[in-house]
C-alpha cells in the first residue's frame, strides 16, 4: 500500500518502522530535518521536509494517489488539518492522533464528519492497559480478545513454582481451561507442544478466559488478590484516562503531582481522586504520602529515568503491584535486570491499532481478516484476533487434521461468549473468533495461519 504519514516523532518512527517492515511504501513528512534524517537513516521510506497541514505539501507528497494518510504529529488540530486536507484531495483512508480528552470525546460524534477512518489516542490505550494488568495483578502484561472474553497474560516462572519441570501436556489435567500459547527462553521464543518441558526463569503467555486465568494463578500459587488503591506518580494524560478507569471499577486512586497548577486541573477532571502535591523522586515524600500501603504504583511521569528509579523503589518499600510507563524500549531493556514485570510503551500501544488497522485494509468485506494485533515477547511474536463472520477456509474440520503452519498456533476459539481451548478434535466454525499465535510476521488474513 502507498502511505503517506505525516509526523517523524517518537510514535511515527515506531509506526514507519512496522509499516515499512510489512512492504508498504511509506512517505514521511515532517517539519523537522533533523527527525527525517533519523527515519532516513533507519527506515525503508522516502522523506519530505514541509509542514503536513499545507495543502501544497500534502500534494508533493502525493496523498491524492495513496490509499492511507496517517497524522501523528505532537498537535491534534494539525492532525485533524492533515486529514481535512487529505480528504479534498481525494485519500479515502485517514488517521488522526488525538490525544486532547476533550478532543477525544468528541470524535465519538465528529469522526464521520471530519472523515476519519480511525481515531489513535496512545494515551488511551496504554491506560486501557495498565487498567488490564491491574486487573491480573499476577501478570506482567494482559492482551484482551473478543470484547474481553479472552485474555493472554505473561508470567515469569520463578524458582520453586510447580510449573518448574513440568511437560505441557500434562498441563490441562493440572489446569484446565488455559493454555502456554508462548514461551520466552533468554532470547529464544517457542511455540511450544505438548513434549515441552517448563524451566525456571521462562517467561510464559497464558490464553484463557479471565475466571480460567484468575485460577491458573491460584493454582500455581501466585495469585495476587485485586487491588484496591493505586498510586500514580504524574499527573499527565495517561494518568487522567486510568484515573477515570479505575475509579469506575471502584479502585481508589492517588495521583502525585509536582505541578501546583496543574493539580487543581486534575481535581477539576478527576473530582473524587485524592490528588498529591509533591515530588514523587523523593523517597521521603513517596513514604509519608503512603506509597507502603498502595496496592499497586504506575509510574507515569515524563521521564524514563524517574520512572524507572522511583518504581525500584517502589519494589523495595513492598507495594505488590508495579507498572512503568517507558517511552524508549531500549530503557526497557536495561532495566530489565532489575525484575520490573511490567512495562507499557505507549507508541508501541499505537502501533498495534495503526499496524492491525492498515492489514484490515488489504482484505475485502467478504475475507476474514484482523479484527486485532498484539505484539508479545519484545516483538518476536504476534497475536492475531480473527472474527469469521463470513466464508473462510478449514471450517468444520477437526483441528488435528488441518495443515496450521508450524510456527502458528490456534490459542482459543470463542463460540457463543465462551473461550474454548481447543483440543485436536475441535473445529473453527462461523461466528467464531479465533485466536492465533504465531512468529510469522506479516499475515493478512485468516488463510494464512495454514500452509500453501
Amino acid at each position: 500500500m502507498n502511505i503517506v504519514l505525516v509526523g517523524a516523532g517518537r510514535m511515527g518512527g515506531e509506526i514507519a518502522i512496522r509499516l515499512a517492515d510489512e512492504g508498504h511504501d511509506i512517505t514521511v513528512v515532517d517539519n523537522d530535518a533533523e527527525r527525517l534524517e533519523q527515519i532516513a537513516n533507519t527506515v525503508d521510506a522516502m522523506t519530505l521536509l514541509g509542514n503536513g497541514a499545507d495543502y501544497s505539501v500534502l500534494s508533493e507528497a502525493g496523498v491524492a494517489d495513496a490509499d492511507l494518510l496517517i497524522a501523528v504529529t505532537n498537535e491534534d488540530a494539525v492532525n485533524m488539518l492533515c486529514c481535512l486536507s487529505g480528504k479534498k484531495l481525494g485519500v479515502k483512508n485517514t488517521v488522526a492522533r488525538v490525544r486532547t480528552m476533550e478532543y477525544f470525546q468528541q470524535m465519538v460524534f465528529l469522526k464521520d464528519e471530519l472523515g476519519l477512518s480511525l481515531v489513535l489516542n496512545p494515551e488511551q490505550a496504554a491506560a486501557a492497559e495498565i487498567s488490564r494488568i491491574l486487573r491480573f495483578p499476577s501478570a506482567a502484561k494482559v492482551d484482551s480478545f473478543a470484547k474481553g472474553r479472552a485474555e493472554m497474560v505473561e508470567h515469569t516462572v520463578e524458582a520453586g513454582s510447580p510449573l518448574c519441570s513440568l511437560r505441557l501436556d500434562r498441563l490441562r489435567s493440572k489446569h484446565g481451561g488455559i493454555l502456554i500459547a508462548v514461551v520466552e527462553r533468554g532470547e529464544d521464543v517457542f511455540i511450544p507442544r505438548g513434549d515441552f518441558v517448563l524451566q525456571e526463569g521462562d517467561a510464559i503467555h497464558v490464553v484463557g478466559s479471565p475466571n480460567a486465568i484468575s485460577g491458573f494463578f491460584k493454582g500455581i500459587g501466585c495469585y495476587k488478590r485485586s487491588v484496591r488503591d493505586v498510586m500514580l506518580l504524574g499527573g499527565g494524560r495517561i494518568s487522567l484516562y486510568l484515573g477515570a478507569y479505575l475509579m469506575g471499577a471502584g479502585i481508589r486512586v492517588k495521583i502525585m503531582e509536582r505541578d501546583e497548577q496543574h493539580c487543581e486541573t486534575i481535581k477539576e477532571i478527576l473530582p473524587k481522586a485524592e490528588v498529591l502535591l509533591g515530588d514523587g523522586t523523593d523517597p521521603k515524600v513517596l513514604v509519608e504520602e503512603g506509597i507502603r500501603s498502595a496496592d499497586a504504583f504506575v509510574a507515569l511521569t515524563g521521564s524514563d529515568q524517574n520512572n524507572i528509579i522511583t518504581s525500584m523503589f517502589a519494589q523495595r518499600e513492598g507495594v505488590g503491584k508495579v507498572i512503568v510507563k517507558v517511552n524508549e524500549d531500549a530503557f526497557r531493556i536495561m532495566a530489565g535486570s532489575q525484575k520490573l514485570d511490567s512495562f507499557v510503551l505507549p507508541k508501541n500501544a499505537a502501533a498495534e491499532i495503526v499496524v492491525s488497522y492498515v492489514r484490515a485494509m488489504q482484505h475485502s468485506i467478504n475475507t476474514v481478516g484482523i479484527e486485532s494485533l498484539h505484539d508479545i515477547a519484545y516483538g518476536k511474536a504476534e497475536v492475531l484476533e480473527f472474527s469469521i463472520n463470513g466464508d473462510a477456509p478449514n471450517l468444520g474440520v477437526p483441528i488435528k487434521e488441518l495443515d496450521i503452519r508450524r510456527d502458528t498456533l490456534i490459542a482459543a476459539i470463542i463460540r457463543n461468549n465462551q473461550c474454548i481451548i481447543p483440543g485436536g478434535s475441535d473445529t473453527m466454525e462461523k461466528n467464531d473468533t479465533v485466536i492465533a499465535v504465531t512468529t510469522k510476521f506479516g499475515m493478512k488474513g485468516f488463510a494464512d495461519i495454514f500452509e500453501d
